[in-house]
């Protein structure tokens, strides 16, 4: 049975492995970290000083092991619906506190 030259290729080409680029190495994320005492997880809805009126959602700290600068990842967040992708230095961060549940009122 005859097999085209270019199938031949596809069936025996070996996959390439993939390797993480050398600049992507010497930059570290954590999904969480400790602000005024409380912890912010991924997803949390914070706020930025500066910003007014935009709330954020917390992806990632970023620090670069080279230089030791730091920075969060986050999402804007628009009406009810995570759209614009945006980096802010860890000082202008504003924790937004979880409200805890309300006691029931007795009449």
């Amino acid at each position: 049975m005859y097999i085209p030259f270019n199938y031949r290729r596809i069936i025996l080409a070996r996959k390439v492995k993939y390797e993480q680029p050398e600049i992507a190495k010497k930059f570290v994320r954590e999904s969480s970290f400790l602000l005024d005492g409380f912890e912010v997880n991924h997803g949390d809805i914070i706020k930025i000083r500066g910003e007014f009126g935009a709330k954020f959602k917390f992806q990632y700290l970023v620090t670069n092991t080279d230089t030791g600068a730091q920075w969060i990842d986050c999402f804007e967040i628009i009406g009810t619906v995570p759209s614009v992708f945006r980096s802010f230095r860890v000082d202008r961060i504003k924790r937004i506190p979880k409200r805890g549940k309300r006691a029931k009122r007795v009449v």
